[in-house]
């Protein structure tokens, strides 16, 4: 029988399709502590809960959805924790994309490492490992451009 905590975690994987962060309300703890790694790649945060929602507010303005797909849950009571390794692609919307970039795909791979608090009921601190040659070649890129194409109109 699936746990709370892999319950939760498909929960917070599942939001990435459309960016919607109303489900995150739910099964975010007030303490909510979330953290983009490796530190190499200079990513953004780390995040309270706020922080994170003011990120994905930022994230919606040039994406139309982040879609991840699980490949593996890994649940462990002794540290109530579920790891998720993970691969996703970015939905780049279109008046974010211009002809200057011939290909407007991205597809990355992830671990994301949950933690609950003490009822496996809300998460309190997430570590998401990004894709580092992907995200760095590819990712950041794009973002870049859409955010740019964004601030045109």
């Amino acid at each position: 029988m699936e746990s709370s905590r892999v319950k939760i975690a498909k929960q917070f994987i599942d939001h990435f399709a459309t960016l919607d962060t109303q489900i995150l309300k739910t099964i975010l703890s007030e303490n909510y502590h979330h953290e983009f790694a490796p530190s190499s790649l200079n990513p953004p945060g780390p995040f309270n809960k706020q922080g994170f929602f003011e990120h994905h507010a930022g994230l919606d303005t040039v994406l139309a959805g982040f879609p991840v797909t699980a490949k593996e849950y890994i649940d462990s009571e002794s540290s109530n924790s579920v790891t998720v390794w993970a691969t996703s692609r970015a939905v780049f919307r279109d008046d974010a994309k211009d002809a200057s970039i011939s290909d407007w795909e991205y597809e990355g791979e992830y671990i994301f490492i949950f933690t609950f608090d003490p009822t496996g009921e809300k998460i309190v601190r997430t570590i998401e490992f990004l894709d580092s040659k992907a995200t760095a070649d590819k990712l950041m890129v794009l973002m870049k451009r859409a955010r740019e194409n964004k601030n045109k109109s």
